[in-house]
Order: C-alpha cells, then sequence, then structure tokens
C-alpha cells in the first residue's frame, strides 16, 4: 500500500486537507468550510493506498466527524476527486452528494459493466481516429487500454443533487460548468467571499490537460448543440467567465493556492495563445499530421500514456484553430495533415 502524507492548512476560514500524491501534480486537496451552519466538502479525494487513512485522520485532528458534514460537491469525473464519494456516503448516510449531470452520466455509464462492450467500442472508435492522425496501430490499441482502465478505479455513486450551471446551493454557493480537463467539471464559487474552487480548472503551476474524451450516446444527445470536439473553446470561455466574477482567492484541487486570480488567468491564456502560434509556426512551411506536430512540440521521449497527451493536447488546438479557421485539413495516403491557411498568424 502506498503511503501519502497529509498537512492541514487554514486559509481565512476555510480547511484544506492537504495530501501528499506523487502521481497526482504532488498533492491531492478537498476543502471544508461552513456556510451558515451547514458543513460542506469540496471534492472527496482519492480511494487509493492510505488516503482514505489520512483523510479520516485529519478530519479527527480537526475534532469534526463525517456525520456533521451536509453537502460534497464533486468538481468532476477523475478518481482523485471521485474516489471516496461512496465510502463517504456510506459513512454518513444524510451527507447530500452533488455533481454536474455530464459527471452522473458518464459515471452511471463506465462504473456498469454492463457497459463495457459499449466503452470499449467507442475507445476503439477514438483509437482507430487517432491513427489517421498519425499513431500506430500498436500505439492505437494503447489508447482503447487507456480509456478502458481508468474506469475499473470508479465506484458508483448515486448523486442526491444534479447541478447546472448557474445554480444557487445555500443561498451563496453558485455552481460553474467549466467544461475543459473534463465534460462535466465545475467549480464552486462562494459569492459571500468571492472565494472560487477550482478543482483542476485552475492550477497555480501548470495547465490541465485538454483532450480527447469518450462520451456515451446519452450525453451527445442530451447536449446535442455542444461541440464535443472542440472542447479548447470551451476552456478557455470558462475562464473567462470565472474571470468576470472577479474571484479573490482560488483553491485548487493541486498545487498552491491563488492569490492573484486575475493574473493567473491571464497567464493561463496566455499559454494557449504561444501553444497555439507555436503549432502555426510548425506547419508553416509543410503540412504535419498531429502526431509530427506532437513530438516536434512535446520532444519523442515520452512514455506511452505522456505521449498519448501530447498528442492529445495538440489535437485540441488544431481543432479550435480549424474551427476558427487558422488551419485546414489535408489527407495523405490516409493520415490527416495540417496546414496554416493564407500563412495566417495568432
Amino acid at each position: 500500500m502506498q503511503k501519502f502524507k497529509s498537512a492541514i492548512n487554514q486559509i481565512e476560514g476555510i480547511y484544506q486537507i492537504k495530501i501528499d500524491v506523487p502521481f497526482a501534480v504532488k498533492y491531492v486537496c478537498v476543502y471544508l468550510f461552513n456556510v451558515g451552519n451547514k458543513l460542506v466538502l469540496i471534492d472527496s479525494g482519492l480511494n487509493l493506498g492510505n488516503w482514505r487513512k489520512k483523510f479520516f485522520e485529519s478530519l479527527e485532528e480537526l475534532k469534526i466527524d463525517i456525520g456533521e458534514i451536509d453537502y460534497c460537491f464533486i468538481t468532476h469525473i477523475h478518481i482523485d476527486h471521485i474516489g471516496l464519494v461512496k465510502k463517504l456516503k456510506e459513512a454518513n448516510p444524510n451527507l447530500k452528494i452533488l455533481m454536474h449531470e455530464i459527471t452522473y452520466e458518464l459515471l452511471k455509464w463506465e462504473t456498469n459493466r454492463a457497459n463495457l462492450a459499449d466503452l470499449k467500442k467507442k475507445a476503439t472508435e477514438i483509437a482507430t481516429q487517432m491513427i489517421k492522425y498519425g499513431i500506430s496501430e500498436e500505439q492505437s490499441r494503447k489508447v482503447v487500454q487507456f480509456f478502458t482502465y481508468w474506469p475499473q478505479f470508479l465506484i458508483f455513486q448515486e448523486p442526491d443533487i444534479l447541478v447546472q450551471d448557474g445554480d444557487i446551493i445555500l443561498d451563496s454557493l453558485k455552481v460553474i460548468w467549466t467544461p475543459g480537463h473534463s465534460f462535466g467539471h465545475i467549480c464552486i464559487f462562494d459569492k459571500n467571499n468571492k472565494y472560487l474552487f477550482s478543482g483542476d480548472h485552475i492550477l497555480s503551476r501548470i495547465t490541465p490537460h485538454i483532450g480527447n474524451f469518450v462520451v456515451n450516446e446519452t450525453l451527445h444527445e442530451k447536449y446535442h448543440d455542444f461541440d464535443f470536439s472542440n472542447i479548447l473553446k470551451y476552456y478557455l470561455s470558462s475562464l473567462d467567465k470565472i474571470d468576470k466574477l472577479n474571484p479573490r482567492i482560488i483553491f485548487p484541487a493541486h498545487q498552491e493556492i491563488i492569490f492573484n486570480p486575475h493574473q493567473r488567468i491571464l497567464e493561463i491564456k496566455a499559454h494557449h495563445k504561444n501553444r497555439l502560434r507555436a503549432i502555426l509556426d510548425l506547419i508553416k512551411e509543410k503540412p504535419l499530421s498531429p502526431y509530427q506536430i506532437s513530438q516536434m512540440h512535446f520532444g519523442t521521449d515520452l512514455d506511452e500514456i505522456n505521449s498519448y497527451m501530447a498528442l492529445s493536447e495538440v489535437l485540441g488546438h488544431l481543432l479550435y484553430l480549424e474551427d476558427l479557421g487558422k488551419v485546414k485539413k489535408i489527407e495523405e495516403k490516409g493520415i490527416f495533415h495540417y496546414t496554416n491557411v493564407n500563412e495566417t498568424s495568432f
């Protein structure tokens, strides 16, 4: 069993339970705070190693019983955010679990073993498409493994409350739908104190992965106006939406607390603008496949998972540029290549 270390910090009445997880951007953080006479938890952490033990030890140190927690918001479906949700609900049946409808639909679909064949089919469709973006058939099989492996760590828990963008909980907590790192990602904005609990949407030192996801037919039907391929567009739009709220402090799920939210948002936007410009520069002289671009941009010494993540990240930016009409896609020998349109710049 992996042994994780924990720490408790208090910032302006917010308890941050910070547990060291080397493979999850160093730390996984959850937050506890009071809204009136209700105790609210942001995210349920990780169900691996001794994370659960460290979390409950932290509650004991704070002299908080699990039965005292009234609400638990799940920012998104990833295992370091939703991992303990079922355990928490079992320990406190009165705990109200809140998540976005998209997170719920994906959790319900991915944790139902009867849907395994459908999940594999959707993953295979993505992997087959990735071959046309430049990866090998062997690499495509790894993509299928990737999309079918991680859901095995998820455990289904029926939410008590499904939330949508703009919902207000406990009179002061506003739900902000922020698709990007995950389709169902939400941030929670405390209107009274102007705190933002950002999950993985805004981090202090790195930018979250923006790429490709497996989506079932139910979500395609419910969100038929949503462009599931151009996820970067929604991520950048979500940054603007948060910036307009003018948060005073951002409490992220990893790394350091952000005391300069506007500046950090500008940095993240500049990062993506620089990446878009760098991609355009790479394809200025001749068309390249997304996989070639990813190797030139991120290097060739990546392991299989990070190699796929790099491709996924590049593809997310190419699809954004294509939507803007700044690049065009051409097919050469069965592989898609991208090139600039009219020497355009970004």
